[in-house]
């Protein structure tokens, strides 16, 4: 017997800032751009699982578009969608004003006009590819996805994680800063480029920790299709982003930008593979349009965080339906994903008023005692201002505000426990993911309240790690400090531990260690996590060699853009998991032009073994320990 497709529209969040399709167009005067027919969005994945998956896609017309899905179990079927306006989206005075350089004037503007189509497709089989096509204004777009497998029928699961891609349209032109491991050089390696040669002429420079060094030589957008590409050769089930999808989500151009690399212009990826999203700090700030916005109108936040509520379509906690989804399950197969929403603690802290939760320490984390515990990850506003600019957003009928609390029994606290405990009672491999870096070597890895303070540290997100090694998470996925690192967490003690990454090197900035200016003015790490096991910037210095015109050709090594490889096998003993940190080498001329990228492994990919209930062994009967290979 066939099941029969359900399309759901999914509506989410306060009318007042989205009202239901049907509202008249912005007036004239706003975007210089009308309102085009087709996908300002293409249609993208979401809420994946074994029978259902869920499509979205974002139009300039008030008109309903067409699904038709053909695969096993269902045929063909088609059936129409319910548009819905996003009010939120439209252009404010700064983002219509805003002058780019290299960019003709407002020329990566859209029309004012937002429609969300949101359909879900039930009644799917477990395991399989189906087809579909999506025709909007007579527009037509094709693409393929497959349901999750079930969890007691699998052979290979593929999963790749990475944070910080930042969008922007300036991001087109833009090459960032490059920071050298403090270390230096490998051995027997030329020296880098200096600030009056060649790749300093055709890329800049920028100063950092008090030295000028060139910059990198892919822009951030080459960086990031570069990136995708190389991901889509791996033809991965799912892709994960622990956080900073913008340049600020209050700013729509970087909304726009984000699209054009995923589901536009530039490539059609999450068209194919679901996007699963977390909350980073970068999505409560507002770039142009007001950042964090001040003490007495924190608009901005809300208008930000809210603007990734409307994209993003996830399947989360229905005790809390205040919170719009900002965290959520998702099983796929044998691995359960769990997605915290990192954005907000309480106490509140702040490095400028002084308004911290422990005493203040110096030293390492060996010194984080309990009574020195960090409490917040945002030092720029308070949970309390963010609840009053909510009601003036939303009405003050308008209920709780939608900013969870990460502490130990909140409301998201208890329902990552439940999620935890039913996940490991199912033999789930788990892996959990969050934007703010619990460990970490970066600018982000000390608390407030230490000596080389961090106003939006995500050292308080250590309290969660005694519940992840009680219920096995095998891996944490976080972003924040634009670094490639790998910490090892016992704390236990138990031999097993956590992996934890930062993956923050998606295509935005490519940052070193937290360094700190000694007292004869020169530099050092702080290195306050001392549970860090490799990094790119520390353990994979640059390799220079001298070209054939006399100039320094990079050979290998380094900081570079990439995203960690997520390969879950079965294994006669259980499963194994192996974990690669993947990067892109970008290929040069004489001339120092690109030419291309070249996908490279650093030399730290880990191999776990784990159960057949899903929890890593420390002592495998079958291979042995978890290993580094």
């Amino acid at each position: 017997m066939l099941l029969a497709l359900s399309a759901t529209t999914v509506l989410a969040g306060p009318a007042v800032a989205s009202p239901p399709g049907g509202t008249p167009l912005p007036s004239a005067g706003s975007s210089p751009a009308a309102p085009q027919p087709g996908f300002r969005v293409l249609p993208y994945l979401q809420a994946p699982s074994s029978d259902s998956m869920t499509l979205v896609w974002i139009s300039e017309l008030d008109t309903s578009g067409r699904v038709t899905v053909v695969g096993p179990g269902i045929g063909r079927r088609t059936f129409a969608s319910d548009p819905r306006y996003l009010g939120l989206m439209e252009y404010s005075d700064a983002e219509l004003g805003e002058r780019i350089d290299g960019l003709d004037q407002g020329s990566w503007l859209h029309s004012d006009s937002n429609y969300q189509h949101v359909v879900r497709i039930d009644g799917l089989k477990a395991g399989k590819t189906y087809r579909y096509t999506v025709t909007q204004d007579g527009v037509k777009h094709t693409a393929t996805f497959a349901t999750a497998p079930d969890a007691g029928r699998w052979k290979h699961v593929r999963l790749v994680a990475f944070a910080d891609t930042e969008t922007e349209p300036a991001g087109r032109f833009e090459n960032r800063e490059w920071e050298t491991a403090w270390a230096g050089l490998a051995e027997g390696s030329a020296d880098r480029p200096g600030v009056d040669s060649l790749w300093a002429e055709r890329y800049g420079t920028a100063v950092r920790y008090g030295e000028e060094l060139v910059r990198y030589p892919l822009t951030q957008a080459d960086a990031l299709d570069a990136n995708i590409a190389t991901i889509a050769e791996q033809d991965p089930d799912l892709m994960l982003i622990a956080g900073d999808l913008v340049q600020g989500s209050g700013y729509q151009p970087a909304w726009d930008e984000f699209w054009r690399h995923f589901a536009g212009e530039s490539g059609d990826l999450a068209s194919n593979v679901p996007l699963v999203t977390a909350l980073g700090n970068w999505e409560t700030y507002a770039g142009i349009s007001g950042g964090y916005g001040t003490p007495e109108d924190r608009t901005p936040v809300v208008v930000s965080r809210n603007r990734y509520l409307d994209y993003m379509v996830t399947p989360g906690d229905p005790a809390s339906p205040q919170v719009r989804d900002s965290y959520y399950r998702l099983d796929h197969g044998p691995v359960t994903i769990l997605t915290l929403d990192s954005t907000n603690g309480l106490p509140d802290e702040n490095t400028a008023t002084g308004m911290l939760s422990g005493e203040v320490f110096s030293g390492d984390d060996t010194n984080l005692s309990p009574e020195r515990m960090s409490t917040d990850t945002q030092g720029s506003f308070t949970a309390e201002e963010y609840a009053t600019a909510f009601a003036d957003v939303y009405g003050t009928d308008a209920g709780e505000p939608d900013l969870p609390d990460i502490g130990e029994g909140s409301a998201q606290w208890e329902w990552a426990r439940a999620q935890l405990a039913d996940a490991r009672a199912q033999g789930q491999v788990i892996i959990v993911q969050f934007h703010h870096a619990a460990y970490s070597s970066g600018v982000h890895g000390t608390p407030p309240n230490h000596e080389f303070a961090d106003n939006q540290s995500g050292v308080a997100m250590r309290a969660w790690t005694p519940m992840f090694e009680e219920y096995g998470v095998t891996a944490v996925i976080s972003g924040h400090d634009e670094m490639f690192e790998r910490s090892l967490v016992d704390s236990n003690g138990d031999g097993v531990g956590v992996q934890v990454y930062d993956v923050g090197v998606a295509a935005d900035g490519l940052r070193g260690e937290q360094l700190h200016r000694t007292g004869d003015g020169t530099y050092e790490p702080i290195r306050f996590n001392t549970h860090s096991e490799w990094s790119a910037a520390v353990d994979e210095p640059e390799r220079w060699e001298t070209g054939a015109n006399g100039d320094p050709r990079l050979i290998d090594g380094g900081l570079h853009y990439g995203h960690l490889q997520l390969d879950l096998r079965r294994t006669r003993c259980g499963s194994e998991l192996t974990l690669t940190p993947v990067y892109l080498f970008p290929l040069m001329d004489a001339e120092y032009d690109v030419t291309g990228t070249e996908r490279r492994v650093y030399d730290d990919v880990v191999t776990l073994d784990l159960t057949a209930d899903g929890e890593v062994v420390a002592d495998n009967a079958c291979r042995g320990h978890a290993h580094r290979n």
